[in-house]
């Protein structure tokens, strides 16, 4: 995902992990804990020019 961002110019690229985010239904919480999969919130600065 940062290197896709990257190289379309995108800069700045952070990820954080989202503390305290739910899934809207239990079944997929549970499934994504399962995985270990963490909500994520990404940012970036969007490249300037044409």
């Amino acid at each position: 995902m940062f290197r896709l961002l990257e190289e379309t110019g995108f800069t700045r690229v952070r990820s954080a992990v989202v503390p305290g985010f739910r899934f809207r239904q239990q079944s997929t919480q549970n499934s994504a804990e399962a995985y270990g999969v963490k909500a994520v919130m990404m940012t970036a600065l969007r490249p300037t020019g044409p």
